[in-house]
């Protein structure tokens, strides 16, 4: 803790040497002759320490920020322009000075123009033409979009993606494909898992102001990974400034149903409000062994170390303040000898509340309720979220970049259950209270080599850390008769074998490092073109990775071998859980740890591949590729009671080649085309044969160490049309052919119900994508009119899966898909007055949540819930900017239906409710402030 305030402070210096007199200098650049906007110009000021400059935008206007008080030399220069310098422009304190001017052709014939500088990657043009320039079908979001929605992290920012949709406010789901079917890359480095039942990424990690752009690659080729069976997010955290910043943030939330509402908490240790474990809850090192718990649970010795450690029933009740979110951004540019050296850094901090009323019911193989239960539970999560990226330009052919993302995070839960048992006559007083830490770093050491013109050399080494400790998760049940006041009895086995669900503590520790390098070569062949697009080029490379993880839990049940009877049994939780009734002779702790609570895996993955790019013809090209994966995946663990060895050894080489067409009618007309292989395999987890309680669901988790890979066959259509070079309509056909696909099922041993995740046999899934990214604007320019952007997104999706059972089944859809998927938002922009406004609304179809077990229990779906946003931006002077939020207006219920009557279908009427509970409508009111 005492380093990170250090290193806070030093960044919080570091930036005292931008605050100077500054002003800003912009305006719009147009053609002479036909008075067109001019997009793309270059606009620098010369005479400053450091380069200050900008480009202009579609509609010819540009501004340059952070300009030190003082006159200067304004020049313009554009490709085929003559450069027009603009003298004694003078820049005062706190003042914009506006230039408005014109370019005249310049009519001398050009031999060879060659432009060094850094491309603007970051605005909607900037998107759609890497969008039009790639061989894969794609598409993307910029920093400048993202701005106009006031998404907060990337998890919001990815739901404005065509095809996209994200479960459980985290997880990314690609054409319907749930996440295990997706890969993430952060600045092309494939990101480590942030969580131990499933292999995916937590989008929330990253504020959406460190984003530069995100794409979305839905066809493969031979420079990605090859797990891409649903798509590539590649995510650009931004590096190279346009100058010199300095900006404060502050924000605060109301949600409906939580803020200002009583909740119960529960306690917790000092630094929990920064997401950090500081060993309150941890279990002491000097805690006796597994060994010697067992053989002495009843001695006196024992029983004090139990009682020593935090109070078991420890709620409270507290009054929800506001949500807050404040960060710190900065940017500097400087120099070093002659080499130019920027820093992006940004510091986060948020803390937010989420008070849920969650309904439950169980039900049996005849579709009749057995089980109710009502929760309250309060989530509270605390997120401090640091990053800082370097990059050094030692020459306009070699740039050297450092990147680093840390985040840690925390998140508590306190969970009240009533309900009871409908077969067995039994009323439910039940409670849980949990903590969860994690801390994640991503570190990149990257560069970018020019070796001559015809040939470029890109590496990049990587290393990431994720480390997740929960510890003392304490649950406890107990019950009555119903129709009775009777008190509650604590639910305690009668001999020397406690639960995980009954008066339980259990503590976990997961740790995994990463190790990754890759390096790539480009190559043109043939005489260097002027037209990119007519250049034939050779891709190399290769990639590695390697992962070594290590999971360890340890629990603890109150036991009852001594049959102690109501006198203490039927205290309140309160009373029950105090140290005075823990003794030899009445009820005590004993171990529960066995011996599939432990596991270490390791995976290496090695690749190697080459590709391609030719240009058929001028308006037909192809890139053809091949990429090999040899990987070797290794679990060590044990299967629970008898302790059986689990030695996972898989060395696979895969052949995974690709094909991407495109043909090119014009500028603004397009078909693409692409075929190829991939492959899914199983994460850490989903191989171990470790058992995890999920107290909120009620059900064991648990591996399956004979899944095998998945392999999937992808066929890609797409037809493009670009209005202008902000705007895009696009069409899209896909079809993909599943052997083995992996999916989330039911597991039913005879008496638990389990989650946990298998093959099927094959299954595929065909869809029709819209994407439309269209300007309003009508034939006598209104005003009104000519501000605002119309954004659709719509995908139509079917799929089918053979299973491997026999009888008693039939063919389904694929866990996780949707039928459809709806994004749209309209987006109104007035610069002159500083103001934005946008409305965005969201819907994905009926998906299936986890599959039943066709012995006691039908598939679970997830329903459709339509999401509506509504953002305000407003801008007030040069420095302070407004802004205020309402998200999910309509807090439609998140529900699980189960398919009762096991039909495939859900009707609401008949079909038995598993989940339900809303959110709660959340306003947020915000300010910023640029020095």
């Amino acid at each position: 803790m005492r380093h990170l305030v250090t290193a806070i402070s030093l960044l919080i210096l570091t930036t005292s040497a931008c605050l100077a007199q500054f002003g800003s200098i912009k305006g719009t650049i147009k053609d002479g002759k036909n008075n067109e906007a001019i997009i793309g110009a270059t606009v620098q000021v010369v005479g400053t320490t450091a380069p200050l400059g900008s480009v202009t935008d579609v509609e010819g206007n540009f501004e340059i920020q952070k300009v030190p008080a003082g006159s200067y030399k304004v020049q313009i220069s554009y490709v085929s322009y003559q450069t027009k310098d603009i003298e004694n422009v003078r820049v005062e304190a706190d003042k914009s000075t506006l230039i408005t001017t014109a370019l005249v052709e310049d009519n001398k014939t050009l031999q060879e123009v060659v432009v060094k500088g850094q491309r603007q990657t970051n605005t909607e043009v900037s998107v759609i033409t890497e969008i039009k320039q790639v061989q894969q079908i794609a598409v993307g979001i910029s920093a400048q979009q993202i701005q106009r929605t006031q998404d907060r992290d990337a998890s919001a920012v990815i739901r404005r993606v065509p095809g996209i949709s994200i479960f459980d406010d985290r997880f990314i789901v690609v054409r319907g494909l749930n996440e295990r079917y997706n890969t993430v890359l952060l600045n092309d480095i494939i990101t480590p898992s942030t969580e131990v039942d499933t292999k995916s990424f937590s989008f929330d990690l990253i504020p959406s102001s460190a984003i530069d752009r995100m794409l979305v690659f839905k066809s493969a080729s031979a420079d990605l990974p090859g797990d891409v069976s649903g798509g590539a997010i590649k995510i650009y955290t931004k590096t190279i400034p346009d100058g010199n910043s300095f900006s404060v943030n502050f924000s605060a939330g109301y949600r409906a149903g939580t803020t200002f509402n009583s909740a119960t908490s529960h306690q917790g240790g000092a630094l929990e409000f920064l997401g950090i474990e500081n060993g309150t809850r941890t279990l002491p090192n000097n805690f006796p062994n597994r060994r010697g718990v067992i053989l002495n649970a009843k001695s006196p010795s024992i029983i004090q170390k139990f009682q020593n450690l935090p109070d078991y029933y420890a709620p409270k009740q507290i009054n929800v303040s506001p949500d807050w979110r404040a960060g710190i951004n900065f940017s500097r540019r400087f120099y070093v000898r002659d080499m130019e050296v920027t820093n992006t850094s940004y510091i986060n901090y948020s803390f937010s509340r989420i008070n849920n009323s969650v309904s439950q019911n169980r039900y049996n193989f005849a579709g009749e309720k057995t089980e109710l239960m009502n929760d309250q539970l309060l989530q509270e999560n605390a997120r401090l979220g640091i990053m800082s990226n370097w990059a050094f330009i030692l020459n306009p052919k070699n740039k050297i970049e450092f990147r680093n993302l840390f985040n840690q995070m925390g998140n508590r839960e306190t969970v009240l259950r009533g309900g009871g048992n409908i077969e067995n006559n039994l009323d439910y007083n039940n409670g849980a209270f949990r903590y969860e830490a994690r801390s994640i770093y991503s570190g990149q050491l990257s560069g970018t080599h020019e070796l001559t013109e015809k040939s470029k050399l890109r590496w990049i080494g990587g290393a990431g850390y994720t480390y997740r400790n929960e510890p003392d998760f304490r649950r406890y049940t107990s019950t009555r008769q119903t129709g009775t006041n009777d008190p509650f009895q604590i639910n305690l086995q009668q001999f020397e074998s406690p639960t995980l669900q009954q008066a339980a503590r259990f503590y976990s520790r997961l740790g995994e490092i990463v190790g990754t390098g890759t390096v790539s070569f480009e190559q043109m062949i043939g005489t260097k073109k002027e037209d990119a697009e007519q250049q034939a080029k050779l891709n190399v490379g290769t990639y590695v990775e390697y992962k070594d993880r290590k999971y360890s839990a340890r629990w603890f049940g109150i036991v009852n071998p001594n049959r102690v009877g109501d006198e203490i049994l039927t205290q309140t939780p309160e009373q029950f859980f105090q140290n005075s009734n823990l003794a030899s002779d009445k009820v005590y702790y004993t171990e529960g740890t066995n011996f599939d609570d432990k596991y270490a895996a390791q995976n290496l993955l090695a690749a190697g591949y080459a590709s391609l790019y030719w240009p058929i013809t001028e308006r037909l090209n192809a890139t053809v590729g091949f990429r090999g994966e040899y990987n070797r995946q290794q679990l060590q663990g044990f299967e629970r009671g008898g302790g059986i060895e689990v030695n996972v050894d898989r060395p696979v080489f895969t052949p995974l080649p690709s094909v991407n067409l495109t043909y090119k009618f014009n500028e603004q007309h397009a078909l693409r085309a692409a075929y190829s292989t991939t492959v899914n395999r199983p994460e850490f987890r989903e191989l171990s044969p470790s058992t995890y309680y999920d107290f909120n669901f009620d059900v064991s988790r648990k591996g399956n160490p004979n899944l095998v890979n998945a392999t999937i066959q992808n066929y890609d259509f797409r037809y493009e049309f670009y209005p202008s070079k902000s705007e895009l309509i696009t069409l899209s056909l896909f079809n993909k052919t599943f052997k083995n696909p992996i999916e989330a099922a039911i597991f039913y041993n005879g008496s638990t119900v389990a989650f946990t995740v298998a093959n099927a046999k094959k299954a595929y899934a065909r869809g029709v994508e819209l994407e439309v990214r269209k300007a309003l604007s009508n034939p006598e320019n209104a005003t009104f009119l000519s501000k605002m952007l119309v954004t659709l997104n719509a995908s139509v999706i079917t799929s089918d899966v053979k299973t491997n059972v026999t009888s008693g089944s039939s063919d389904r859809y694929l866990q996780g898909q949707s039928p459809y998927l709806v994004n749209a938002g309209l987006f109104y922009n007035d610069d002159e007055r500083g103001f934005q406004v946008n409305a965005l609304y969201n819907v994905i179809g009926k998906r299936i949540f986890i599959i039943g077990d066709n012995v006691i229990s039908a598939n679970i779906f997830e329903m459709p819930r339509n999401v509506i946003d509504l953002n305000i931006i407003k801008t007030i002077g040069k420095r302070l900017e407004l802004r205020a939020s309402i998200q999910d207006l309509l807090n439609q219920p998140f529900r699980l239906y189960q398919d009762t009557n096991r039909d495939n279908k859900i009707d609401t009427k008949t079909d038995g409710l598993y989940q339900k509970y809303r959110r709660g409508t959340y306003s947020m009111i915000g300010l910023r402030y640029t020095l």
